[in-house]
């Protein structure tokens, strides 16, 4: 990555994330923090104050819930990529309303050939597959994720 570009941080568990993050940030580095936020989106405010990070409200960017609620928000990629009518088995509210979207996954993938899915086995493939525009639309701690990283 280049130097002079802005670095997102992810860590295996959001306690971790955060650590990594407050690091490179003493260290004076331009970094953004990608995390799931695991609750409504009307917490926001409050989960960046409950984890000390109100002053860099501009550079913490949340999944909303999770990531799966990515993947539910775009159910023709479940579809593809499942080999099954996994849209048929998704809640028809908007994803970042669905309290654990990593259930609701499991629970509708449960039997394709692929298996139940898994986030570590499933999701990097899934990720490449959408559609970022959509994201943009869906999500907007997505949109602001993408005008941070073209700083």
């Amino acid at each position: 990555m280049d130097q002079n570009k802005p670095k997102i941080i992810l860590g295996n568990g959001k306690s971790q994330a955060i650590k990594k993050f407050l690091h490179f940030k003493n260290e004076g580095e331009e970094v953004g923090l990608l995390m799931d936020l695991d609750q409504p989106e009307t917490n926001r405010t409050k989960d960046l104050q409950t984890q000390k990070l109100e002053k860099y409200k501009d550079q913490i960017f949340y999944m909303i819930q999770a990531v799966e609620a990515w993947f539910i928000s775009q159910p023709d990629i479940l579809d593809d990529y499942f080999n099954a009518d996994i849209s048929k088995k998704l809640p028809k509210r908007r994803p970042a309303e669905i309290p654990e979207p990593k259930d609701i996954l499991k629970k509708a993938t449960k039997g394709t050939k692929k298996g139940e899915y898994h986030e570590i086995k499933h999701a990097v493939e899934l990720l490449k597959q959408l559609d970022a525009t959509k994201l943009e639309n869906e999500f907007p701690d997505f949109k602001n994720l993408i005008a941070f990283l073209k700083k």
